[in-house]
């Protein structure tokens, strides 16, 4: 269920309704996290709202709980951390706090407990740094499966007799709350990070925690079943992970991970901020402030939600200054008076060049990491000269690090960031079972005599546009359009199209057409619609659902057909070059590449988004679009070397590899191709 299906009230007060009915209820009931900040908390508010968390944790619902033994001695025996050692009320032995577990109701003990060990309830114990001060925190938040979200703030204590008192609750929805929002997050992400400057907060002993397992109740196995399958389960690192956090910090902070695409680049580079933070923030009490540099505004939005998971709320720095250069200098500036904490900035490649932002990093004094996304993107001189000399921890993430033709601009990026530190292949992940296996079809697509003229008279230009690229040291704008004619001309080419309307009709007879996307090209034709618009007509006079997936799509556009490809409504995409860096299509069983290049980085990142695994997906299928001449007859052309090149690296690795390479092999005797015989 949506939050937007739920008419929240802006606040409520006890005297006019109850709480449980109007607020936490259906929150609950709709949340997929949910956050909370509160001094009095006790298993009676537990009870009143028991329907409601029920649903929560059958729905994979996550939450985190800051809580303060000092204000409920009771329940603090039950939930309690073990570092502190003045406070009386945790200097107890495993058998007092058991005896505690066990004078609770039985029913309530058993939901707590449930709960907790199922890893639904996960919680941290607020205690002052100093003196005897109160914790009185009074703030939740709560998100949705699609991204909306509800905080509040008010009097209201979670305990059973708050609803007697009485206590004002603050509502604030997005997105026209959303500073508000902001505001309750960060204050939250500050508390369960244990960087608020006032309270310490801990985490309750493993002890406790294998003491209250041993009570969990019957809704146990539901509630750790639904927490197992969501989304949004706790991160446990793969040993791979752990080894490149490991051997970056070997490295004295310095490095790359090579990272298939698909294996987590993104969470280990998120585990490693989170490692670095606690050593220098919370260990040594010193600020930190993390630059994360993505491609694309889509991407930046993906990481800025998986960040939100480690209790990172980052600035997003893109397009309109107006919206993150205050925010970033105030930041920085409060970092800079108060020599503590950890700021967290993100910024798209466009972004990060420009002057305004290059302005503001310059005032950074802290220790400084700066992490690049997909970092064979920043090789070229404009953003190499933009990377900052003055951050002491370098990460760099990419799949495929090497620059296509351009060994001077990964040398430049090694210098920078640090050599490979790990070096995790496709082959890795799909032996180790975090991709899943695939079979490879490769297709052969005849030019016409037409289409092959004109690339002949292409290449010729190319040829003699390719001295005057060499004097300039790298390649001209006129050199770069021409092998982007060339590269659509390929992509385009007439019979792919007559070849995928056959396949099509063919997968539908076998009743497999959901989740099946089609990489294509953007030549324009006769008629000067451009071949995606092409593909989408094809497919949808098979009567498959399908819509594109352009830059053209806005975010929220984009947003939907993602959901709508994942849930099997719309059973088809046509895409571009938009999915090739960091959009997930994890449901993608069956693939058609009729536009792809030369470029390794390309074609194994294509291969990365159609190999991610999702639920009930055993395996995936590639249907690869070879070109090659009219005939046998213009074998001094490259053409079919060049497409063969890409077609042995996919079906080396496939499950159906001697069928596919044997295939493959026919086809390079039957053009002169002596490389592979």
């Amino acid at each position: 269920m949506s939050f937007n299906k739920i008419d929240f009230p802006y606040c409520i007060s006890t005297s006019e309704s109850n709480p449980v009915d109007s607020l936490f209820d259906p929150l609950l009931s709709s949340a997929s996290t949910y956050d909370v900040a509160v001094g009095y908390f006790t298993s009676g508010w537990l009870k009143d709202t028991a329907e409601g968390m029920a649903k929560f944790a059958l729905n994979g619902g996550k939450s985190r709980w800051v809580i303060s033994p000092e204000l409920n001695a009771e329940d603090a025996k039950v939930i309690i951390s073990e570092p502190i050692q003045s406070y009386n009320v945790i200097d107890q032995n495993e058998r007092s706090v058991m005896e505690m577990i066990l004078s609770l109701k039985e029913n309530t003990r058993e939901e707590l407990c449930s709960l907790i060990a199922a890893g639904i309830l996960n919680f941290k114990i607020a205690v002052p740094k100093k003196g005897n001060g109160l914790f009185h925190a009074k703030i939740a938040l709560a998100k949705d499966n699609e991204g909306n979200e509800i905080a509040y703030s008010g009097s209201y204590n979670h305990t059973s007799a708050a609803k007697s008192n009485w206590e004002r609750i603050d509502i604030f929805s997005s997105p026209n709350d959303t500073p508000r929002i902001e505001n309750i997050r960060d204050s939250f992400n500050l508390l369960w990070s244990n960087q608020d400057p006032i309270f310490d907060v801990f985490i309750p002993s493993k002890n406790l925690i294998n003491e209250i397992e041993r009570y969990k109740g019957e809704n146990y196995s539901s509630y750790l079943s639904a927490s197992s399958d969501s989304d949004i389960s706790e991160i446990k690192l793969r040993p791979y992970q752990e080894e490149a956090i490991r051997k970056w910090g070997e490295h004295n902070g310095r490095g790359t991970f090579v990272m298939a695409t698909g294996s987590g680049k993104t969470i280990t580079a998120l585990a490693t901020i989170q490692k670095l933070q606690k050593k220098i923030v919370i260990d040594n009490k010193k600020p930190l402030f993390t630059l994360i540099i993505l491609p694309l505004k889509h991407l930046l939005d993906q990481w800025h939600t998986e960040a939100l998971g480690f209790g990172f709320n980052a600035i997003k720095c893109y397009e309109n200054s107006s919206e993150w250069s205050n925010k970033l200098a105030q930041k920085i500036g409060i970092q800079t008076i108060q020599k503590s904490g950890h700021v967290i900035a993100m910024v798209t490649n466009s972004t990060f060049a420009k002057d305004n932002f290059q302005k503001e990093i310059t005032k950074i004094k802290s220790n400084f990491m700066i992490v690049a996304d997909e970092a064979h993107n920043l090789g070229s001189d404009v953003y190499i000269n933009s990377l900052p000399s003055n951050a002491q921890f370098r990460l760099a993430l990419s799949a495929t690090p090497d620059r296509h033709n351009d060994s001077k601009g990964t040398s430049k990026l090694f210098d920078y960031f640090g050599k490979p530190v790990i070096e995790f292949s496709l082959e890795d992940a799909i032996s180790a079972g975090y991709l899943c296996p695939y079979e490879y079809h490769p297709h052969l697509c005849l030019l016409s005599e037409a289409e092959y003229a004109e690339y002949l008279y292409l290449v010729e230009l190319i040829n003699i546009e390719k001295p005057k690229s060499k004097i300039k040291g790298e390649k001209t704008k006129e050199h770069n359009r021409l092998l982007g004619k060339r590269t659509d001309l390929i992509a385009g080419v007439e019979s792919k199209l007559e070849l995928l309307e056959e396949l099509l009709s063919e997968q539908k007879s076998n009743g497999e057409v959901k989740h099946t996307l089609v990489y294509c090209g953007m030549r324009r034709g006769e008629d000067n619609e451009r071949h995606i618009e092409r593909t989408v007509k094809l497919v949808g006079k098979q009567g498959i659902k399908t819509r594109k997936f352009t830059a053209e799509e806005s975010l929220d556009e984009r947003k939907e057909i993602l959901d709508l490809f994942s849930t099997g409504e719309l059973e088809a995409i046509a895409a571009i070059k938009c999915l090739d860096e960091g959009v997930d299509v994890p449901a993608t069983r069956v693939a058609y590449i009729l536009a792809s290049t030369t470029n390794p980085r390309e074609y194994i990142q294509r291969r990365g988004r159609v190999l991610r695994k999702s639920q009930g997906k055993d395996k995936a299928i590639i249907h690869d679009f070879l070109v090659a001449p009219p005939s046998s007859q213009y074998r001094e052309d490259d053409m079919i070397e060049k497409e063969l090149e890409r077609a042995f690296e996919f079906s080396n690795l496939a499950i159906n590899r001697n069928e596919s390479n044997e295939k493959l092999i026919e086809l390079a005797k039957d053009n002169g191709v002596d490389k592979w015989l």
